[in-house]
């Protein structure tokens, strides 16, 4: 039996978030154990049908870790690699999702009130403008670790009230995460033609010593200041 409460649309709504703070970060799979040591929660996948039933972190950082062994021997985590965890919901309050059922016995998690979301991350740069795109998908992306985003507006789904996120024990574990970032890891100083560019894009100290291997950043003829 499932965490999470059965429920429906008609009787839900539809929840929606916006003004996101999002933090994006390529970092190891030891660093990421940290935060992970360090809070308790739970993690619901957000994509696709499932069993109703949380993903375990230790789960989730193998996934993970086989995404960074990858780049590390210079090849891309592939679409049905990175699909396992595309998407998850992070919370420490179970009453944030519900489950909706779906034939053969299956689940869609749903969101009722703001969590945690952590995403595949990929960016994209732009020899135009000289930009790094955080969280941008296509042919020319590239694949650089998680992001983790918290809604600071909501509309609640059932009055269709706009809300402000007020404390609550997500946006306590954001505040972890947001620690967590500042601690593990720095703003990235990638290099093009020469020229130093910091972004906010973000990478875990420890990734120093191996993110050379990174192959879209060497077919992109994109380099990192160590």
């Amino acid at each position: 039996m499932s965490l999470l409460r059965l429920s429906e649309p008609s009787k839900e709504g539809i929840y929606q978030g916006s003004k996101f703070l999002k933090h994006q970060i390529l970092c190891s799979p030891e660093e990421l154990a940290l935060l992970f040591q360090a809070s308790s929660f739970y993690l619901f996948p957000l994509t696709g049908l499932g069993d109703g039933n949380p993903v375990s972190s230790a789960s989730f950082l193998a996934e993970y870790s086989l995404w960074i062994e990858k780049l590390k021997q210079g090849a891309v985590p592939s679409d049905a690699e990175l699909r396992k965890v595309l998407a998850c919901a992070m919370t420490a309050d179970l009453d944030s999702l519900w489950l909706q059922p779906v034939p053969q016995n299956r689940f869609i998690t749903k969101i009722a009130k703001p969590v945690i979301q952590i995403q595949a991350h990929f960016f994209t740069y732009s020899s135009l403008d000289g930009e790094f795109r955080p969280m941008t998908m296509g042919m020319e992306s590239i694949f650089w670790g998680l992001q983790f985003s918290f809604p600071q507006i909501y509309q609640n789904p059932r009055t269709m009230e706009l809300l402000e996120v007020e404390e609550s024990a997500n946006s306590q574990l954001f505040e972890k995460v947001k620690k967590w970032v500042r601690e593990i890891s720095r703003a990235t100083p990638f290099s093009v033609d020469g020229k130093r560019i910091n972004s906010s894009i973000r990478i875990g100290k420890s990734c120093l010593e191996w993110v050379k291997s990174h192959p879209q950043l060497a077919a992109k003829q994109i380099g990192i200041f160590l």
